[in-house]
């Protein structure tokens, strides 16, 4: 046995020594063409990962954080309001405030509406009393302190709502205060 072992040669193994494949044709995927596409898929995949690790940094970098809206609260972006046209027909509103000791309170606004707005001057002229009586029933329900200089914003913006849920022919823009004294007995 070992000696037909030592009578193999490895000259068979080819499957007779013709030449199968023969020269290489040019085709129409030549290789200028495959390592033009190897390189292309490459800078696609190096894009698609480089994409990837941007998006998942920055969202795991602003994760938790509220968005900041800088602009909108910085005067130099605030629009420009027309000037307006204030009337001055109500007169002194005085109370008393809900504490359980009530103070005094004296309060005069001015109503703003529109330059060009003759019906709502005409309807604000009418309805003086029912805006002087509703005025003074909010400022009522309200204490001292909740008539301090902190809340003055609140406070006129909540009469402007009122005073607004009344008017019938347009809308006041603003409620200014001309004086607003309270005072503890």
């Amino acid at each position: 046995m070992s000696d037909e072992q030592q009578d193999l040669s490895f000259e068979d193994v080819g499957g007779g020594g013709e030449d199968v494949g023969g020269p290489r044709k040019p085709g129409i995927f030549s290789g200028l063409v495959l390592t033009i596409l190897k390189w292309a898929a490459i800078v696609v995949g190096i894009i698609i990962l480089v994409v990837t690790v941007t998006v998942v940094t920055i969202s795991i970098r602003d994760k938790g954080r509220v968005a900041q809206n800088v602009a909108a609260q910085s005067p130099a972006y605030q629009p420009k309001e027309e000037p307006l046209v204030y009337s001055d027909v109500i007169d002194d509103i005085r109370g008393q405030t809900a504490d359980e000791e009530p103070a005094t309170f004296l309060v005069e606004i001015s109503i703003g509406y529109a330059q060009n707005d003759k019906q709502v001057s005409a309807e604000i002229g009418q309805r003086a009393r029912q805006i002087q009586d509703l005025s003074l029933k909010y400022l009522s329900r309200r204490t001292a302190d909740e008539l301090g200089p902190a809340y003055y914003d609140v406070i006129q913006d909540d009469l402007r709502s009122q005073i607004n849920g009344v008017m019938t022919s347009g809308k006041v823009k603003s409620v200014v205060f001309r004086q607003i004294s309270v005072m503890k007995l």
